[in-house]
């Protein structure tokens, strides 16, 4: 890994992934990539803003000899940018995906970070999702944008077998300047307690998410690896980890009332959670720690970071 080229980048998953590729021996070339230019940027990444064209994005990495691809843009609400759930950028991904599989490019590995929403959310779901699990396959839904954005990614790889293509389904994200739909709902100053239901639940600390996207770089890791912090809690744990009060509430979602009630201090359970915390949803990692990689956080420690 010489030259690294990372979509998404002004997003906080993206941003704390460049500052910590700077540190990384060996890494000579680091570039973000956005479609517009910001002028908020690291010392020593180079910001480039592409259109929709892939073949100018294939130049570019042909000539600066890129070798590494991380894409961070394609599940908006794992980037730490996002308090709601949005769909999954499949054409943007399919584009880039074209300018990585051009022939000629020297790029050698491509790590796509996904997202845990693939997975169906039910009484019947198992409690630790597995990477050959059954998806959620309904019409319409941000999982089925996510499956069809990484049924294309798949097709790369299998038609390009020289390339190292990797899918990291992350957790929902918490840490420090991350915005998330789980982080939205543990920051209510009075949490809502779901009447008769205590879910498992698992996130995944921002820096352990910033490790696994390295370490499947690094390591040109294949195949599908699903990536959250060490450990499940239940619900009713995580409440009292946060140290906050709690209300119960009826099993209900605020919807578009959220923001409202968000702001006047009414414990809601958000819109797109309302399914995780009546039966949870977790993933099981030992395909990933088989790989060597360890995650730095726990549960509790997770929550640690949103009290700070």
């Amino acid at each position: 890994m010489r030259s690294v080229l990372v979509t998404g980048a002004s997003a906080p998953l993206g941003s704390r992934l460049l500052e910590e590729l700077r540190r990384r021996e060996g890494v000579e070339r680091i570039v973000g990539v956005e479609p517009a230019a910001t002028s908020n940027w690291i010392d020593g990444v180079e910001l480039v803003a592409f259109d929709s064209d892939h073949r100018e994005l294939f130049e570019f990495i042909s000539i600066h000899e890129i070798d590494t691809v991380i894409h961070c843009a394609l599940a908006p609400d794992r980037s730490g940018g996002r308090s709601e759930p949005a769909p999954a950028r499949v054409i943007e991904t399919m584009r880039l995906g074209a300018a990585v599989a051009h022939e000629g490019s020297p790029v050698r590995a491509w790590v796509v970070a996904s997202s845990s929403d693939v997975y169906p959310i039910s009484s019947h779901a198992p409690l630790l999702h597995r990477e050959d699990s059954a998806l959620d396959v309904r019409e319409g839904t941000l999982a089925a944008s996510l499956i069809e954005a990484e049924d294309y990614v798949r097709d790369i790889a299998e038609r390009n077998p020289h390339l190292n293509v990797s899918i990291l389904r992350l957790q929902q994200l918490v840490g420090g300047g991350v915005r998330s739909p789980i982080a939205t709902l543990l920051d209510q100053r009075i949490l809502p307690a779901v009447i008769g239901y205590d879910a498992p639940m698992q996130v995944l600390a921002i820096d352990d998410a910033v490790g696994a996207l390295i370490h499947a770089a690094e390591f040109e890791l294949a195949g599908v690896y699903n990536v959250a912090s060490a450990g499940v809690l239940r619900y009713s744990e995580a409440r009292r980890l946060m140290k906050r009060r709690s209300l119960p509430v009826l099993p209900i979602s605020a919807g578009s009332l959220g923001p409202l009630a968000q702001r006047v201090g009414i414990p809601h359970v958000p819109e797109g959670l309302l399914e995780r915390l009546l039966y949870g949803q977790a993933v099981d990692t030992s395909k990933l720690a088989a790989s060597g990689f360890d995650p730095e956080f726990d549960q509790p420690a997770c929550l640690e970071t949103l009290r700070n």
